[in-house]
């Protein structure tokens, strides 16, 4: 896993080298929202013991990276994604900068959304937007916020809770749906009912459902198929009758048990 883009370490016990050098342990203290790519280009060059072999006592060796060079990237990222909440959050951080936010009597559109029933359609339908601005970087940064008046006063209304209700019913039903579904594994669409990986993704395409591997809890996620759906297709494509029977013809070629039945051409 990357270590970067990452927030500050607490404490923040990291320093500069002489030469304006920072190694990547230092960085990983400070922090930064530059990527590990990003980074690359402004690593120092390292010197190798045998010159044109690379030994793991090179691999090993401290890896420095330009600090002046880094802190110059990180202010254009930062003036390229000036409207990106999180990142200004990370940049802000490492460079202790405090910047002015709207008041605590409203929301911001980021903010309702975390409230969970909140949906930008829902938004648009039933609430009155207010401007608010703020800078950073010398940047001008506008935004839209909520009064939380006015958002509570709607979400006490009788016409948004039954809008909140029977989308919920709906999702609620949705799942009840699902869960009765009989549904089967990539594997054993592979295994018992001919399908390749190529005939999976190019008939069926996304799984209808990801869930954890219930025999190891670090394997990737079991892709599962709702078999009504994988029936249909069996029954009503032709590119999937073609490919099954060219398969299951290399496959009686293949046999040795087979073959005395297959005439000599």
């Amino acid at each position: 896993m990357s270590d970067f883009p990452g927030r500050p370490m607490r404490p923040h016990r990291w320093h500069v080298r002489k030469g304006g050098y920072i190694t990547k342990s230092q960085l990983r203290h400070r922090g930064t929202i530059l990527t590990e790519g990003e980074l690359m280009a402004f690593e120092q060059e390292r010197e190798l013991k045998t010159p044109g072999v690379i030994t793991f006592d090179d691999l090993n060796q401290p890896r420095f990276f330009h600090f002046d060079s880094i802190v110059e990237a990180e202010r254009e990222k930062m003036l390229l994604n000036i409207h990106d909440r999180a990142l200004r959050e990370i940049y802000c951080e490492i460079h202790s900068i405090k910047m002015s936010s709207h008041p605590e009597t409203h929301f911001s559109r980021t903010e309702l959304l975390d409230r969970g029933h909140w949906t930008e359609e829902r938004i648009n339908m039933f609430l009155e937007p207010e401007s608010f601005s703020t800078s950073l970087l010398n940047v001008r940064i506008e935004y839209v916020i909520y009064a939380k008046t006015a958002v509570r006063k709607v979400e006490r209304s009788e016409e948004y809770k039954a809008l909140w209700q029977g989308e919920k019913e709906k999702r609620a039903a949705r799942r009840k749906e699902i869960r009765e579904k009989v549904k089967i594994t990539q594997s054993r669409l592979i295994s018992e009912r001919g399908w390749t990986k190529g005939l999976i993704s190019d008939l069926l395409g996304e799984p209808d459902l990801l869930v954890d591997n219930p025999h190891y809890k670090t394997a990737p996620q079991m892709r599962l198929y709702f078999l009504d759906r994988v029936k249909e297709i069996e029954e009503t494509s032709p590119i999937f009758a073609k490919r099954r029977k060219n398969r299951l013809k290399k496959r009686l070629v293949k046999s040795p048990l087979m073959s005395n039945k297959i005439p000599k051409l």
